[in-house]
């Protein structure tokens, strides 16, 4: 099956908090997000419509989708983007521009088919 990586659009909020909040449910979400299902369950529409905007944006935060080509979203991964002169984030200032992968999903009916 071919898939189609893109970036999450703005108006796509619904979605991007349906396969977050999905996400949030899998087994190993405890280690992989700072957030817990009913942390991120309680936040308000406007949460999530301004998280995707951002992530839309791409100027320091990026989300980028899977989507089947029957345009199910099956997987998603952010990329926050540190710089030198950012605040820190990671324990200590990036010394390079530098990206960090976080948020990585995968639907686990999409898994493994390479």
């Amino acid at each position: 099956m071919d898939y189609v990586m893109r970036s999450v659009r703005a108006e796509e909020w619904p979605l991007a908090r349906q396969l977050r909040l999905e996400a949030l449910q899998d087994p190993a979400a405890p280690v992989a997000f700072l957030e817990s299902y009913e942390e991120a369950r309680a936040r308000p529409d406007s949460f999530w419509q301004d998280r995707t905007a951002s992530a839309a944006e791409g100027r320091y935060v990026r989300q980028f989708v899977a989507e089947s080509p029957e345009g199910e979203w099956v997987g998603t991964v952010t990329v926050l983007i540190e710089r030198p002169d950012d605040d820190v984030r990671f324990g200590e200032a990036a010394e390079v521009d530098q990206a960090h992968l976080v948020g990585v999903f995968v639907r686990p009916e999409a898994r493994g088919p390479g």
